[in-house]
């Protein structure tokens, strides 16, 4: 835990593509057993700030604090801290060549070093937390998208992560398959799990968010309680924003 609480925390953030300035000075804290939501329109920072909470993009000015430590600090072993972090993107990343249950336990057996048949057992325990136990000899060519996305889920969790990661997870799926994996996450949330969900899901944002980021131009401008936003939004491009998509 960080001193302030915080599971995870950005302190200062700014990140540059070349002249692109894409995050400029954000400062973000997340509770444990948070769910927070971050909402805005494309290119508005919010995969990117994402993305830097496990230094999967390295911010050029600013630290990342997790679990009271500085992920920023070159001395910090990077790929032990991140093993508490699963992350989920909009592509499946799954291996075509491998089971769904290969896909599950590839990182069980190579990063924590779990032999054949505790991995196997983990990875049957999180696919039957997302409904697909029955696929788990099954290929990933022969799922649906939304069943291949509840795997990449199963994968995540089989981690035993303290903080989920979720970038526009539904944002490729066909609109009756987002429901399931939509599902699956509002279960989570449920269990408590530690979470930070970038989505155009505005009904997820309001009904299972504890609490919402609007973002653009690579700065928070309003947050709050999603229900409280979505009925009586406080800064003029939030309101514009959502008077669009709702």
């Amino acid at each position: 835990m960080n001193p302030d609480g915080s599971l995870i925390k950005l302190e200062g953030i700014h990140k540059w593509f070349g002249t692109l300035h894409v995050l400029k000075g954000v400062d973000l804290a997340v509770k444990p057993g948070e769910v927070l939501v971050l909402i805005g329109p494309s290119g508005s920072g919010k995969s990117t700030m994402l993305r830097t909470l496990n230094l999967l993009e390295e911010p050029t000015e600013g630290h990342v604090w997790f679990q009271g430590i500085d992920l920023t600090d070159v001395r910090v072993d990077l790929n032990d801290a991140r093993t508490d972090i699963g992350i989920v993107f909009q592509a499946f990343n799954l291996f075509p060549h491998m089971t769904v249950l290969r896909n599950v336990t590839i990182a069980l057996r190579k990063v924590l070093k779990l032999d054949e048949d505790e991995a196997n057992e983990r990875a049957m325990k999180e696919l039957t937390h997302v409904g697909l136990e029955e696929k788990a000899g099954a290929y990933p060519g022969q799922l649906s998208g939304g069943q291949q996305q509840r795997v990449a889920v199963a994968r995540a969790l089989a981690m035993r992560p303290k903080l989920m990661l979720f970038d526009e997870v539904t944002s490729a799926l066909d609109p009756e398959l987002v429901g399931e994996v939509l599902e699956v996450m509002d279960n989570l949330a449920s269990e408590g799990m530690t979470m930070v969900v970038v989505t155009h899901e505005m009904g997820f944002a309001r009904e299972v968010g504890s609490r919402m980021i609007f973002m653009d131009e690579g700065v928070i401008l309003e947050e709050g309680d999603p229900k409280e936003m979505f009925a009586n939004p406080q800064h003029e491009r939030t309101k514009l924003f959502l008077s669009r998509i709702l």
